[in-house]
């Protein structure tokens, strides 16, 4: 037999071999992973094949733990933690806007078979295997499941939807240096609570603490785009001269205000006209009772403007041409203390307030028993003079003396004996106005007629004290004939039978009377 020679292993012949390993070992591994993994999803597969109907293992709700549970058992065990289950909110959002909701506001509740069924399916979803796996070794928190009430939650969207709502801004005219300049108008939005509504219903299942849901908008444009159209008849009312006077009654003082350009600027306020077609510029009421507030504020002594009539008159002015305008003086109302020996008749010649009328503000008060340092109510002067004084005309009345002066723009016009109130039913001093006049007032008190009577205040209720002739009883008797110069009536101011008729024929509503 012939030997043969060895042959020498060369480099590619290791190479070879050493590939050959590596792969006969990666099938190896292949094999033994195949037998591993179908081994594992056995076990896991005979492992979980008794939850077959029961939730799964490691499935928990608000810490209740359902595993290996069936669906009734489930139920039962979640009712309690549900029902005391209500301690979110859903935030509404609008950009960066949030509006946090109670979630019982929104008619929200837990819902326990909805909660269960969730919990069911944990673990069975589309990837199978990979979610069995899953629950198997980590535990899995499954949020609590909602249904809502729609009524509910409609009715508390409506409530919050005007402070979300953004309000369009009209276009308006605005001072800029010595110039005005249109702005232009900006669109709002108010909230669709239908679209909000729908997208609450289908995105309230599994909410939890601190979710949202986007609110759905309708775009609100402004009634006014342009303000443009209206800039000249502005520039025209803004250059108009506009005054503000008020004269006080009691101390004889005026007050007047000359209002500029820039204070006239902040009342325009464009506004459509009623046929819709075209703008009108007209004096904002709220911007003019602003400034008047300013101007009563310098006046002092808690005097002021009746706001709302003098906005108006003022507005009326400035919409029309401009000028002054004069305004009602208002004055506050007063307490005064008790003084030794005081009796109500005296305080009310001592205030010029008749006593009815402080008895009237005083109706818990015995007015006949008084004791020093009681508070009263002192009305305002108003009550007594409720009309702007009329210029130039007044008449003063002295008891002292038992005459009637009558100026006119500061002449003597006339000068009258007169008769005022006995001591038991007297004439009160004070500062008042002609409220009303009447050409034969009946007094059914005194079953008297009042000729030419001319009404001056309130006694109190529905009495009113005046300036008259001399009357005439029921069967046609003149009383006080001979008694003028004398206190002789029951509060009135007695006068001649011609005088009178010459006083009521002069006489204006409104006219100052003051009684010393």
């Amino acid at each position: 037999m012939a030997d043969h020679p060895t042959q020498p292993i060369t480099q590619s012949d290791r190479t070879w071999r050493g590939c050959g390993a590596a792969a006969l070992v990666i099938i190896l591994l292949l094999c033994i992973g195949a037998v591993g993994l179908f081994a594992v999803r056995f076990l896991l597969g005979v492992a979980l094949g008794t939850y077959e109907g029961r939730i799964y293992p490691n499935v928990h709700v608000l810490d209740v733990d359902l595993g290996g549970l069936e669906p009734s058992e489930a139920a039962a065990s979640l009712s309690s933690a549900l029902e005391y289950y209500d301690h979110g909110a859903l935030l509404l959002r609008d950009g960066d806007r949030t509006w946090p909701v109670p979630w019982s506001d929104l008619g929200m509740v837990p819902n326990v078979d909805g909660t269960v069924q969730a919990a069911l399916q944990a673990g069975r979803g589309e990837d199978g295997f990979w979610s069995r796996v899953a629950v198997w070794v980590v535990r899995q928190e499954i949020a609590p499941v909602f249904v809502i009430e729609p009524e509910v939650a409609r009715a508390t969207l409506e409530q919050l939807a005007p402070q979300i709502s953004v309000d369009p801004v009209d276009a308006t005219l605005l001072f800029d240096g010595n110039s005005l300049v249109a702005v232009p108008g900006q669109p709002g939005k108010a909230v669709d609570v239908d679209a909000t509504l729908s997208t609450l219903m289908t995105t309230v299942a599994g909410l939890g603490t601190g979710s949202h849901v986007a609110i759905s908008f309708q775009p609100v444009l402004p009634r006014i785009a342009d303000a443009s159209p209206a800039q000249a008849e502005a520039e025209r009312m803004v250059t108009q001269a506009m005054g503000v006077t008020s004269y006080d009654i009691l101390t004889g003082e005026t007050f007047s205000w000359v209002l500029d350009r820039e204070v006239l600027i902040s009342w325009l306020r464009v506004e459509q006209t009623e046929d819709g077609t075209g703008l009108a510029v007209q004096g904002d009421e709220d911007a003019i009772q602003s400034t008047l507030e300013g101007l009563a504020s310098t006046i002092g002594e808690g005097r002021g403007f009746r706001l709302e009539e003098a906005a108006q008159e003022v507005a009326a002015a400035f919409e029309s041409g401009g000028g002054v305008v004069e305004l009602y003086l208002t004055h506050p109302e007063r307490t005064y203390a008790v003084q030794w020996g005081d009796t109500i008749i005296k305080i009310g010649n001592r205030l010029g307030m008749p006593p009815g009328i402080i008895a009237e503000a005083n109706p818990n008060i015995n007015l006949d028993w008084l004791h020093v340092g009681q508070e009263l109510v002192i009305p305002s002067q108003d009550v007594l003079t409720p009309y702007i004084a009329v210029p130039g005309k007044r008449i003063e009345i002295s008891i002292p003396e038992q005459r009637m002066r009558v100026y006119e723009n500061g002449v003597l016009l006339y000068e009258w004996i007169i008769s005022t109130g006995i001591e038991s039913s007297p004439t009160y001093p004070g500062t008042y106005q002609v409220l009303n006049k009447e050409d034969n007032a009946y007094g059914s008190q005194w079953d008297l007629w009042m000729p030419h009577f001319i009404a001056i205040y309130r006694a109190g209720g529905d009495v009113y004290n005046g300036i008259h002739a001399l009357p005439i009883l029921s069967n046609g008797q003149r009383l006080w004939a001979g008694a003028l110069g004398t206190p002789a009536s029951y509060g009135c101011i007695i006068l001649g039978i011609s005088e009178a008729e010459t006083l009521y024929n002069w006489a204006d509503i409104g006219m100052l009377v003051v009684i010393e």
